[in-house]
């Protein structure tokens, strides 16, 4: 297990910027400056152009020769591709989850569901995010495929930023909860179409929520 002493300074810079983009402490569209962000964080420009270097690999910051590098910003047709790419890596990872998946596993992700159910209720709308990750984090983990499952866990920061920027459409969580009940009812079944259908569907209803959010903003606040 990884202690607090083995954490690298540069882990900590990227962790302190991804949360400052995702968090909104960065806007999207804001200048990147290696100078101004070392001093910010009160360390030197090695970690700080590593850590840029890696959030531009997850989709967090664009970077130009010569020019510098940015927050992000999303569009609409930003969000349809993210959602497209992991519609298709669900459509791979899918039925491995069903082959793989333990009884274990399954009672795991029920507790997960329990605890995301609770925070949908209350309208905790941060608190049902972070379970709705764990809980797909988990069942993507079962699929026993490494490389796809990286994918997906590139874009989590990006829909993370766009949730707590445009939050959650009128009836949002409510579906989500019957999704996932549905799911892990097929799931159960080891109905490998049907979760493979129910995955993709709930993905799908993500992205036309985002949208529509996104596409109801002022342009300012439309962009990630």
């Amino acid at each position: 297990m990884t202690s607090e002493d083995d954490v690298t300074t540069e882990d900590r810079v990227l962790s302190r910027l991804r949360r400052m983009i995702v968090e909104g402490a960065l806007a999207p569209g804001s200048k990147l400056t290696v100078s101004a962000l070392a001093k910010r964080l009160a360390v030197g420009a090695t970690p700080v152009r590593a850590a840029l270097k890696l959030l531009e690999g997850e989709g967090l910051v664009e970077a130009h020769p010569n020019r510098g590098a940015w927050v992000r910003a999303l569009s609409p047709q930003d969000i349809r591709n993210i959602y497209r790419l992991r519609a298709a890596v669900l459509g791979v990872l899918m039925p491995d989850v069903v082959r793989h998946v333990s009884e274990a596993d399954l009672d795991a992700l029920e507790a997960i569901e329990a605890r995301f159910e609770a925070a949908a209720a209350a309208g905790d709308a941060a608190a049902a995010m972070a379970e709705n990750q764990g809980f797909h984090r988990t069942l993507l983990a079962a699929a026993r495929n490494r490389d796809a499952v990286s994918v997906m866990e590139r874009s989590w920061a990006l829909v993370e930023a766009l949730r707590l920027r445009l939050g959650f459409g009128p009836g949002r969580l409510a579906r989500s909860v019957e999704s996932h009940r549905a799911l892990l009812a097929a799931l159960r079944r080891r109905d490998a179409t049907g979760a493979t259908e129910l995955a993709i569907a709930s993905s799908d209803n993500a992205m036309a929520d985002l949208l529509a959010l996104a596409m109801a903003q002022p342009p300012a606040r439309a962009r990630l």
